[in-house]
């Protein structure tokens, strides 16, 4: 699948639950643990629903994409599709007041940049802004830097913490959208794009975030006392309903295509029973 399990809960999402969860038991993340909670439990729970683990997706379709170098062009329908490097970001991005604007109708918590051979091999400083009022930046972990300072010098994901006072605004005659704006200060030399998608939250974060906490706690009495056993268990039990009530909602995270493993606004608002064999009978298969 194209997403990493970050995609689907991040310790930031961990941290929001128990702030001391990175501290207390001497973890710098839990990366093993959210995977164990994916793996052994969500999956199973999904597969014995009908629904394929494997076309779960927490990346969308953007309803809007547009670069800036002077005057606007639009790459909306180019970043939906899955033909590489049709978007030129070394051209995009020649300089500082330059930009690349993704728009959402929902806020996202980063986006997926899909690269191939045409990758930057530029030092360079990435910014993103979303708009607040105002453009504001937001600190990012940066996926796409294989080598060091280098953004866009391969594929990946580029992610944040989603702020709760981001509105939409219109850009370049577009509707009203969550916008993010990407900014380097200077050329990302030779890089070209492809597929670009929104990263959104899973209707699942709570459930996988909640069963990620019982693991840490099931184990942590071996590490420090504490009560930690019932803490694991409470967590188990919330999971669980957490688990319950997001079932009628699953459906419109999963990519019912071949063609490409993002979502798009008709899989979006498709109901569980659709992704699971019926409905949307011409965007299947």
């Amino acid at each position: 699948m194209s997403w990493h399990p970050n995609d689907l809960v991040t310790d930031a999402d961990l941290v929001a639950y128990e702030r001391t969860v990175l501290t207390q038991f001497g973890a710098i993340d839990w990366q093993a643990k959210r995977q164990k909670a994916l793996e052994d439990w969500i999956f199973p729970l999904l597969a014995s629903s009908g629904l394929d683990p494997q076309r779960l997706r927490t990346r969308a379709q953007p309803q809007a994409a547009f670069g800036f170098t002077s005057t606007f062009t639009d790459y909306t329908d180019k970043a939906k599709t899955t033909t590489a490097d049709d978007i030129p970001l070394a051209s995009i991005l020649t300089g500082s007041s330059d930009a690349f604007y993704l728009g959402s109708t929902a806020p996202f918590r980063g986006v997926s940049i899909r690269m191939l051979d045409a990758v930057s091999t530029a030092a360079r400083v990435l910014t993103v802004e979303i708009w607040r009022d105002r453009w504001m930046g937001v600190a990012v972990t940066d996926g796409t830097v294989a080598t060091s300072g280098k953004p866009f010098s391969k594929g990946g994901a580029i992610t944040w913490s989603v702020p709760e006072d981001w509105v939409v605004r219109p850009v370049n005659s577009s509707a009203a959208l969550y916008f993010a704006r990407l900014q380097l200060d200077g050329a990302p030399t030779g890089a070209a794009i492809g597929q670009v998608s929104v990263i959104r939250r899973s209707c699942l974060c709570a459930a996988a975030a909640m069963r990620t906490l019982a693991y840490i706690f099931h184990e942590a009495p071996t590490q420090q006392e504490g009560p930690w056993d019932k803490k694991a268990e409470w967590y188990e039990t919330e999971a669980q309903h957490a688990w319950e009530r997001v079932q009628p909602l699953l459906g419109r995270e999963f990519d019912t295509e071949t063609v490409d493993d993002v979502i798009d606004a008709e899989e979006a608002a498709q109901t569980t029973e659709s992704a699971n064999g019926g409905g949307w009978s011409i965007e299947r298969y």
